[in-house]
């Protein structure tokens, strides 16, 4: 008896749960955010330090291909499509030889305009910012 009771219940709630609001969800971003400025000063002929001093650590450095770095960033907003940026540099004897930028977009296209309470897109990238308090 109670086994039907619980199933019963159970059933009403999950029915009914179309009507309860939708949980939030927060916008997350992740990788190197490359700004054009950056990636004007990339040049095939760099060492891989010099690269790395530009750009950061690559986000995607496979040890099976360690000449080849992948720069990603992902804008993945709460409630909508991921968008994303990828630059792929490849490298020979730690120099660098090529670089694709065919799925490259600038950050600034990919997050947000700044919001109301204070952060701006900068802030998002950088992880810091003013509260506006």
């Amino acid at each position: 008896m109670q086994k039907l009771f619980f199933l019963c219940a159970f059933s009403l709630l999950t029915a009914c749960a179309s009507w309860l609001p939708e949980a939030h969800k927060l916008d997350i971003t992740q990788g190197n955010a490359i700004t054009p400025k950056q990636l004007e000063q990339l040049k095939v002929g760099m060492p891989k330090a010099d690269v790395r001093a530009l750009l950061g650590v690559a986000v995607l450095q496979d040890p099976f291909h360690d000449q080849r770095w992948d720069y990603i960033f992902r804008y993945i907003p709460g409630k909508a499509p991921a968008k994303q940026s990828r630059l792929t540099l490849f490298f020979k004897d730690d120099v660098l030889v090529r670089i694709d930028d065919s799925d490259y977009i600038d950050p600034d296209t990919i997050l947000p305009p700044p919001s109301i309470d204070g952060h701006t897109t900068e802030d998002v990238r950088s992880g810091g910012g003013s509260h506006g308090h």
